[in-house]
């Protein structure tokens, strides 16, 4: 089953869920508040080999482990 994330739309708050492939579409109750009002989110992810993976910054950081970013505005 996918990990999908979601954002509640009344709280706030950003979550993960375990959804199978054929209910992705389906409304998603917030553990926060209860609220059926969420929306799947485009998350991070990280690439590299399995060593690396649990040094990676959060992708929120806006850096990259290398230094550089082939995908940075430069």
């Amino acid at each position: 089953m996918p990990l999908y994330e979601y954002r509640c739309g009344k709280c706030g708050e950003v979550f993960e869920q375990l959804v199978s492939a054929g209910k992705k579409d389906a409304k998603v109750q917030c553990p926060k508040c209860n609220s059926k009002k969420t929306k799947r989110q485009f998350s991070c992810f990280a690439i590299g080999n399995s060593n690396a993976a649990s040094s990676l910054p959060s992708c929120a950081s806006g850096t990259c482990p290398t230094g550089t970013c082939p995908f940075a505005d430069n």
